[in-house]
């Protein structure tokens, strides 16, 4: 089992789904933060001078370790990041459907159609994203730090 989750072509399929994910998540961010800025701020978690900030740096921050994961540079700090971020999303989320807060993801796009959206299934849906997200992100995880103490291959 160890040898199928920790083999290198699938920690490579992986590294380009969770790298496209993020991508793909950061490029209408980045396009409109003030929007971007309004959906942290609707998850009423943190003061709006923290939405705004997080807003300008957290899409970027996204493009850039989706690119590294994928190019292969930097994996273990860019997928760390990754993985702290999933962990974030996870709570931010989990945290709205528990108090009952009717919003919109924000996680892909900012602008997205409204009507008639269960906004707690499609929150709920993103939950379960996520957690398979960041499955993946600890597998590759693993695989980064040598954390299961493989020995490495001479080539």
């Amino acid at each position: 089992m160890k040898n199928i989750i920790f083999n290198n072509k699938l920690i490579l399929i992986f590294r380009i789904i969770l790298g496209s994910v993020f991508i793909y998540a950061s490029l209408d961010k980045i396009q409109d933060p003030a929007a971007f800025s309004s959906l942290i701020d609707n998850y009423r978690a943190s003061p709006i001078w923290l939405n705004n900030l997080v807003a300008l740096i957290l899409p970027w921050i996204e493009l850039i370790c989706g690119l590294l994961i994928i190019a292969g540079y930097f994996v273990p700090v860019a997928n760390l990041l990754i993985f702290a971020m999933l962990i974030l999303f996870v709570i931010l989320l989990s945290q709205a459907v528990i108090r009952g807060i009717d919003t919109h993801c924000g996680c892909f796009k900012v602008q997205e159609g409204v009507e008639n959206v269960d906004f707690k299934k499609q929150l709920i849906k993103r939950i379960i994203e996520d957690l398979i997200l960041l499955a993946m992100s600890f597998v590759v995880l693993l695989k980064s730090f040598n954390l299961l103490g493989e020995k490495k291959e001479n080539n």
